[in-house]
């Protein structure tokens, strides 16, 4: 098989939350029973190598980047190398050295745990609500020494100096120290990889790592000349409005115009139903329930949805499907921007099959994650992923299938036939593309204890309280792109629209941006707002 390798950049605080979920979730499910292989194929995203004991270690083919200080106790180097032994020669007389050592961040519980394999310690022994302070205190796996940059000019939290202006990361990576870095460590990845495909971007999108992240889209753009899906990320904040919002939101407008221009296709995601001024009133699930305000909860969400519909361009199953194909359906007619959805877990009832399940459902199969869009039924271009469904679970046999006969979804004879029939009668003039792979979603530690008590060990929704603890579930994740769009557009551009005069906003002015091309960008939220309007089409 071909792999048709991807390179991800995490760029950002809240971005790298995300992401350490997303990679746990891919650690979880890897599958190394040679009679049950994993349907995904996971050198798209991983890359082989060695450990310092000559032991093949499979690492994320990644990049990160943070402020200073963010990282707590992990080195820069990473964790693939990591040895505590010092049983090295020094080559200069230590007797005539001064040597400072600072204070070592301690590892949290959970972390510490993972390198006492031969301890046994339950589920229930973590409080990660309280632990997690940073991304780092749930990572679980290895980093190649070449993932992990620090950006030493800011520091994590600092009000003196805060990386909070769109402008501030767009003169980081001018800066030759960083890009000439940090370029190299992309060259290195893209050329290990046979058949590269492109690149997938998480980024911050209401501070400096807005500028950072859309540079850096740029110059991968013209470097590469690849497929680049962009991940526009918004924490959730339930804090009093005050004026620092206004500066987010000129973040948000200024990222969205760059990575709209720069890359194949992009998508914002947040909990919070709300964008701007900041994120807030939190996406509401039926069966789980989770604390928007904790990064750990919400980013673990945000991430279930990206394994999931990235298996589009991951599973053996589809091994001609690549991600310039998913960029090329929904960036039609010059729209790059697409919502992303999701259904957690997928509401199969207990004892019920398929058939019946989408029968008898009412209202939308998914929550919209992307901020200030609802995203309808109808209408739309949009490429969905659905795992977790057995194939014995679709219908009962003839024998006992009794009501399901007089079914039209009785004659389908697969998951992806019944789903393919159901959303043909139920997304009215919406062109779908479909994948699914019958594995569950498997949850594990540090995975949040967000389901229901209604939830099954499987993931089943029963009617009852169950109050176990729930190992996998059946998720279901979209991206979207039709005339719901629009309504995302037209509220960031009325916020936008507050601000008469970005000469008001020193921080901005003062790091080199012009008011022309603030002008340049509201137009372009009006632009990209009729773009997706249906009397646009007609």
């Amino acid at each position: 098989m071909t792999t048709r390798e991807i390179l991800t950049i995490q760029l950002g605080h809240y971005s790298n939350f995300i992401g350490t979920h997303w990679w746990n979730l891919q650690e979880s499910n890897f599958t190394y029973d040679p009679k049950n292989p994993s349907e995904v194929n996971h050198d798209v995203l991983y890359k082989e190598g060695e450990n310092m004991r000559r032991q093949v270690m499979f690492t994320p083919r990644l990049l990160v980047a943070d402020l200073k200080g963010a990282l707590g106790y992990l080195n820069e180097r990473g964790t693939l190398y990591d040895t505590e032994s010092s049983d090295y020669q020094l080559l200069w007389d230590n007797t005539k050295l001064e040597i400072t050592n600072a204070e070592r961040s301690s590892k949290p519980p959970f972390i510490q745990s993972l390198n006492e394999p031969d301890k046994a310690v339950g589920p229930d022994a973590y409080n990660f609500e309280s632990d997690v302070t940073s991304w780092v205190d749930y990572i679980l796996p290895l980093y190649h020494p070449r993932t992990v940059t620090i950006i030493k000019e800011y520091s994590h939290n600092c009000t003196q100096r805060p990386f909070n202006i769109f402008t501030y990361g767009r003169d980081l990576w001018n800066t030759e120290q960083f890009s000439g870095d940090f370029s190299d460590k992309i060259r290195s990845y893209v050329e290990e990889c046979d058949l590269m495909q492109g690149f997938q971007v998480l980024m911050d999108c209401t501070d400096g790592f807005a500028g950072l992240g859309t540079s850096c889209i740029q110059h991968l753009r013209d470097e590469y000349g690849k497929s680049i899906l962009a991940f526009p990320c918004l924490d959730f904040n339930n804090a009093e409005p005050s004026a620092s919002d206004l500066v987010k939101v000129v973040n948000t407008a200024l990222c969205w115009q760059h990575v709209g221009e720069h890359s194949s296709l992009y998508s914002p995601l947040s909990c919070g139903q709300v964008g701007w001024p900041f994120a807030s009133d939190s996406r509401k699930f039926d069966n789980i329930t989770y604390s928007p305000e904790l990064k750990y909860h919400s980013s673990a969400i945000l991430a279930t949805a990206l394994d999931t519909l990235t298996l589009r361009y991951r599973t053996k199953k589809y091994p001609s499907a690549s991600l310039s194909d998913l960029c090329a359906d929904l960036n039609k007619l010059g729209r790059k921007a697409a919502a992303t959805s999701l259904s957690l877990p997928f509401p199969m009832k207990m004892k019920m099959d398929l058939i019946d399940v989408l029968d008898e459902f009412e209202g939308s199969l998914w929550t919209s994650l992307t901020p200030s869009c609802d995203i309808s039924m109808d209408n739309n271009m949009q490429s969905i992923a659905l795992r977790g469904i057995p194939e014995n679970r679709i219908k009962r046999p003839i024998h006992k299938a009794s009501k399901q006969m007089s079914k039209p979804a009785y004659r389908c004879s697969s998951v992806h036939e019944m789903m393919t029939l159901y959303l043909a009668c139920t997304c009215h003039a919406s062109a779908t593309y479909l994948s699914n792979i019958e594995a569950p979603l498997k949850i594990s530690l540090p995975y949040p204890k967000i389901f229901n008590n209604n939830v099954t060990e499987d993931g089943n929704i029963a009617d009852w309280p169950i109050g176990t603890n729930v190992n996998s579930v059946a998720v279901m994740a979209g991206m979207h792109s039709g005339s719901h769009v629009a309504t995302m557009y037209e509220s960031l551009l009325k916020q936008t629209k507050r601000i008469r005069s970005i000469k008001k906003f020193h921080a901005f002015t003062d790091s080199g941006l012009e008011e022309d091309e603030f002008t340049e960008c509201v137009h372009n939220l009006a632009d990209c707002k009729e773009a997706y309007e249906d009397h646009y089409l007609r």
